[in-house]
């Protein structure tokens, strides 16, 4: 799918299915965009580990962006840690012991 008509999809990733995320209203009121600001949040602790960082674009995709000025637009949570590993030049390992002992220190 190209990158215009990725925008205009409507559909949400299978990852974002049963969450706020996929919808534009929960059941408990909360927003589409108030869980994606959420997400944002969790996932930038995980990037801060490659030196990215993420933000929500249009209530529908993500920006991720490198310390050395790299951007890329992601669609999904997948495509986010691919991009991830490409920017960083590390693997999105999350068993990785040096990422579980900063994650540990950040609690």
């Amino acid at each position: 799918m190209c990158a215009f008509c990725a925008l205009m999809s409507d559909e949400s990733h299978w990852s974002e299915e049963g969450t706020d995320a996929a919808k534009s209203h929960s059941k408990a009121g909360r927003t589409r965009m108030i869980e994606r600001h959420r997400r944002v949040s969790l996932v930038n602790r995980v990037l801060n580990f490659h030196g990215c960082k993420l933000s929500d674009w249009n209530n529908k995709n993500y920006i991720l962006r490198g310390q050395r000025g790299q951007t890329v637009i992601v669609n999904t949570l997948p495509q986010i840690w691919a991009r991830a590993e490409e920017i960083s030049k590390k693997p999105a390992d999350p068993l990785d012991p040096e990422f579980l002992a900063i994650l540990s220190k950040g609690s």
